[in-house]
């Protein structure tokens, strides 16, 4: 990936404890942005402790009335919107978690008191970084504000030893003028165009067994799986979870990534076989990072766990223990055994998952002067795994995911393919998740799946086309056992997988941009449009209905008024007509519907 920018490195020395710090400034050619880094070298004769290491610091007055723009959640509630006044002292977004959370998103965007979906300014701040972070304003008694971003200064204490160098997370900045949906096109383009190296290129549509068999997943379901992808139109079957030994629940063993042979007694060769001679890619459920103490790997290397200690007792959650990623010994268990699961099974994904958070935050057999170091050298011992599968493999393709959203940020994008953007597959909820998403990362990298109705996360019942439409911006697939569904769905079904494909510039590669403001609830309707090419596809979701049945009218805002169009391939409209009298949204019985419009270029 070639990108053009300027560079200032900014060189600072220390002459008394000899510290060299180096301040990294690159601004894109192509985008308002900046990439902001620090490095830092000693080159004195004494250990040196860094207690705190930003990569971005701005100062601005506060001459805008600003507030601030993140985004919060929980598990299955990733990416809920905040906006809120700037007042004196310090406010913090953070995580202390190890990574980078469903709890708060490493980004932090100060925002104009008029900043609605075109107008208002904005400096938007997002970290590259997949552990540990914070993101802070503070107001001052001048009336003046600092933006600090980096890594969080909890658990961290770098002991720097003479000559050893320290290099921060990028933070990048982004500066416009023009609202909402300028923000969201300008950082959808820089992760396009500045982090993200996907190498899905092509529709990828997969049948995942999760929902369909949860941890009761076997051969003959698998077998059965395949032949209903390929009805549909589907091109991947993923095993998820349950596929290896002694993993009958969540309470299962981790870390010993052997097939279970009751389950698979012709082992996982023969259904990637099947997968692949029916014209089906091969996927599989991997959580490397975790281990149980039930496990044969933590029979012969305990010492491999974090947080692991005789005299202290042992945090579990979900029955896990982490390993300690910051050991290259670990890395390089991991690099070998991950490598001969994929070429024995001749596995072309990877949904690599993540289930809990890290604690305590100490590695074995390191002296207490170097346990400051483990939360920051966990995250680039994590990310050397990915890159050496990365580079071996150069078909492979790895899902991130972390009991759904909670490891979203630009590391992550940048290091695997595509994400699993929440455990929530209520596609009217996922949606809501999905929108806000938008605001920073480009839909490219979302995984949205259809699921069952009632739904297992929440018992919402929603008809068969919103679950396909809302399920289909990012990468398409099923997440459910469509041997329960009629003929006639499963017809439907294939006719909307052809239409994806068909529409998957649009889907896949479209720049999402908003017809409605940020939404906390999936009961509000939204509205977006998705753009490519002098294509559109406007998408709105009716969220629940009311007794008011009045047409609304849905400004499309964002296309070229200097040209005409034709809207389901009927008529002729102008681009002014279109983004200033909009599109008519009929009302609706029943909660939960969904209206789609193609738009085109005449």
């Amino acid at each position: 990936m070639t990108v053009s920018g300027t560079a200032l490195n900014i060189y600072l020395q220390d002459k008394d404890s000899g510290l060299e710090t180096v301040l990294h400034y690159y601004l894109l050619d192509d985008y308002p942005t900046l990439a902001r880094w620090v490095s830092y070298k000693n080159s004195g004769h004494s250990i040196l402790h860094i207690k705190r290491a930003d990569s971005l610091q701005l100062d601005i007055p506060n001459n805008k009335e600003w507030k601030t723009l993140s985004f919060h959640g929980t598990h299955a509630n990733e990416f809920v919107p905040s906006i809120r006044p700037i007042f004196e002292g310090i406010q913090t977004v953070s995580s202390s978690r190890g990574s980078s959370s469903p709890q708060h998103q490493p980004f932090m965007s100060l925002i104009s008191n008029n900043f609605d979906l075109q107008h208002g300014d904005y400096f938007a701040c997002s970290l590259i970084w997949s552990g540990s972070f914070q993101i802070s304003i503070e107001q001052d008694q001048g009336n003046f504000l600092r933006l600090n971003a980096g890594i969080n200064d909890q658990d961290f204490m770098y002991a720097l030893k003479p000559a050893e160098s320290f290099v921060t997370p990028q933070a990048l900045l982004t500066y416009g003028n023009d609202g909402l949906a300028s923000l969201g096109r300008n950082s959808q383009n820089v992760f396009k165009n500045y982090i993200i190296n996907s190498r899905v290129s092509e529709p990828l549509i997969a049948l995942n067994t999760w929902e369909m068999a949860y941890f009761k997943v076997n051969e003959e379901k698998c077998l059965k799986a395949i032949d209903k992808a390929q009805e549909i139109g589907a091109n991947l079957l993923v095993i998820d979870d349950g596929w290896f030994e002694d993993r009958n629940s969540e309470q299962g063993q981790l870390g010993d990534w052997i097939v279970d042979k009751k389950k698979f007694p012709h082992d996982l060769k023969y259904i990637s076989s099947r997968a692949h001679e029916k014209q089906l890619k091969f996927g599989l459920w991997v959580e490397p990072e975790m281990i149980t103490s039930s496990s044969k790997l933590f029979q012969r290397h305990s010492d491999w766990v974090l947080g692991l200690a005789p005299d202290r007792s042992t945090l579990y959650s979900r029955e896990q223990l982490v390993l300690d990623m910051s050991k290259k010994v670990v890395q390089d268990y991991l690099i070998n055994t991950l490598s001969k699961l994929i070429k024995e099974n001749d596995i072309d994904y990877l949904k690599w998952d993540f289930n809990r958070q890290l604690a305590p935050i100490f590695s074995q057999g390191k002296a207490a002067s170097e346990q400051g170091k483990i939360s920051y050298r966990y995250v680039p011992g994590f990310y050397t795994v990915l890159a050496n599968l990365r580079k071996k493999f150069k078909k492979l393709i790895i899902e991130n995911c972390a009991s759904g959203g909670g490891r979203i940020d630009g590391g992550m994008l940048f290091y695997t393919d595509q994400t699993w953007i929440s455990d929530l597959t209520d596609s009217v909820g996922r949606f809501r998740i999905l929108s806000n998403m938008a605001t920073i990362y480009p839909v490219e990298a979302f995984s949205s799946h259809f699921s069952k109705s009632p739904n297992d996360q929440d018992g919402r019942i929603i008809l068969l086309k919103t679950r396909l439409v809302l399920s289909s911006v990012g990468s398409l697939g099923f997440e459910l056992n469509l041997d329960h569904f009629s003929s006639n769905e499963i017809m439907q079904i294939k006719e909307f997988v052809e239409q994806y494909k068909n529409n998957y510039s649009l889907l896949h590669d479209g720049t999402y941009l908003p017809l409605i403001s940020l939404r906390s609830r999936e009961t509000d309707s939204i509205g977006c449009l998705l753009i490519n090419n002098g294509k559109a596809l406007m998408i709105y979701s009716y969220g629940a209905t009311n007794a008011i049945h009045q047409p609304k009218y849905l400004p499309l805002k964002y296309l070229d008024t200097n040209k005409m169009y034709e809207v389901d391939g009927k008529g002729k409209a102008s681009g002014q007509e279109l983004n200033f009298a909009g599109i008519t949204i009929e009302p609706k019985m029943g909660d939960f519907q969904v209206e789609e419009k193609y738009i085109k270029e005449k």
